[in-house]
């Protein structure tokens, strides 16, 4: 939802900005980025919903009508803002699935060194059928060959997950969101509580950004969200407005 959203992204009393990106890593993955831009496709799963206006102008000349950001004169336009994103069938459930307790999730993850990719190539799904960022009803989980060592695995069931989260920026970008990735990513939901996960997503979401050239000098963050109570999102929510 919106309010949750905003209580996930928001580091203060005021609505996040462009760019700014949460991921709920429950059950399932869902992943949401505030954009300028619409963008939908219902055959990669995407979706995006109205969001209220973060208080920005846009000026639009009186010859031609073009426009720029943050210019004066000229008529004052709010600006538009949506919230684009979608949700895999990819998540924390498959390590359930896979009997990880949560005693040995925290001692595997404590030595987990996620400086380095996983050899093993997953698709941690629990069953047939996908969502985003590609709605397959036929996808087939990919969760072989398991290795003997227990750490290995979970690392590999972290990675596949991390890269369909990677994939989900890589198609709102290529449908027109804007900007094309995220600057920053907020995390709630059961996934959000392990360090070596959220390190390993940045690493891979930073390692993309530098293969797109995009942003690469202010590289992408991924960090715990310290609320993700819709109800703080409301109340934020409340003091804005929609054009």
């Amino acid at each position: 939802s919106n309010a949750a959203f905003v209580a996930a992204a928001a580091g203060g009393a005021d609505l996040p900005s462009y760019g700014v990106a949460v991921t709920s890593l429950g059950s399932t993955l869902a992943m949401k980025m505030l954009s300028r831009t619409f963008v939908e496709d219902s055959q990669r799963g995407v979706y995006s919903h109205r969001f209220p206006v973060l208080g920005r102008k846009r000026a639009k000349d009186d010859e031609g009508g073009e426009e720029h950001e943050h210019e004066n004169g000229g008529e004052q336009q709010e600006e538009e803002a949506w919230l684009v994103g979608g949700a895999s069938n990819v998540g924390c459930a498959v390590l359930r699935k896979e009997n990880f307790s949560t005693e040995e999730l925290i001692e595997l993850s404590r030595d987990m060194d996620v400086s380095t990719d996983s050899s093993f190539d997953y698709y941690p799904l629990t069953k047939v059928g996908e969502r985003f960022p590609v709605a397959d009803g036929t996808k087939e989980p990919i969760m072989e060959p398991k290795p003997d060592s227990r750490g290995e695995y979970l690392k590999g069931i972290f990675q596949g997950i991390s890269n369909v989260e990677r994939m989900g920026f890589d198609v709102l970008g290529e449908l027109g969101a804007s900007p094309a990735f995220p600057n920053v990513v907020w995390t709630c939901g059961g996934g959000s509580k392990n360090d070596a996960w959220l390190r390993q997503r940045e690493r891979l979401l930073q390692q993309r950004q530098r293969q797109g050239g995009t942003c690469a000098d202010d590289p992408v963050r991924v960090m715990r969200a310290d609320n993700a109570e819709a109800s703080f999102g409301a109340a934020i929510l409340a003091a804005s407005s929609f054009s």
